[in-house]
């Protein structure tokens, strides 16, 4: 049986594969202390979720791609606001979606959907959730970008679940040759 690893934590990792291009990738874990929640006032929608959470990255170099928890640190926090209409989190359906990082780098705010993957893994109750989200708000010196995610939700607080995601942050310097 193959063991999959959990994505590779690095914060604003440069990638030579496109110039003008930052990519930061972190983990979020839910943490009520963490932010107001009132910043979901700003969303464009009427809120009825809010997930304030601290952001970690990878603390350490190495360690083959997989995400220790020893070996991280806290790099922010972030402010996730979501409508969900179904409330049974069929897959495939879709939840509205603003969220806020803030990072030493500044404020990203972006806002999309998320997609529901699974109500059942790895038990029932659990949600699996994929978000692809337009960057509305960014440091200067950007033009814009994306973040995605992988991420777990647990509504029902079932023990041994966190509330949580992957978040890769992709963001552009303007094109020089324009």
């Amino acid at each position: 049986m193959s063991r999959m690893l959990p994505s590779v934590l690095v914060l604003g990792l440069s990638t030579s594969a496109l110039a003008g291009e930052r990519v930061y990738q972190f983990r979020t874990v839910e943490d009520a202390s963490a932010v107001d929640p009132g910043g979901c006032q700003a969303a464009p929608f009427e809120v009825n979720v809010r997930l304030p959470a601290r952001i970690f990255a990878r603390g350490t170099p190495g360690g083959g791609g997989r995400s220790d928890p020893g070996h991280e640190r806290q790099a922010g926090v972030a402010l996730a606001c979501a409508r969900i209409m179904d409330w049974t989190f069929t897959e495939g359906s879709k939840a509205d979606f603003y969220v806020r990082f803030e990072l030493p780098e500044g404020l990203f705010i972006a806002l999309g959907e998320c997609t529901m993957v699974s109500n059942a893994v790895p038990r029932p109750g659990v949600v699996l959730t994929s978000c692809a989200l337009k960057l509305t708000r960014f440091p200067a010196g950007y033009v814009g970008g994306f973040v995605t995610s992988s991420s777990v939700f647990n509504p029902r607080r079932l023990p041994g679940y966190n509330t949580g995601s992957f978040w890769t942050l992709r963001v552009f310097e303007p094109d020089p040759h324009s």
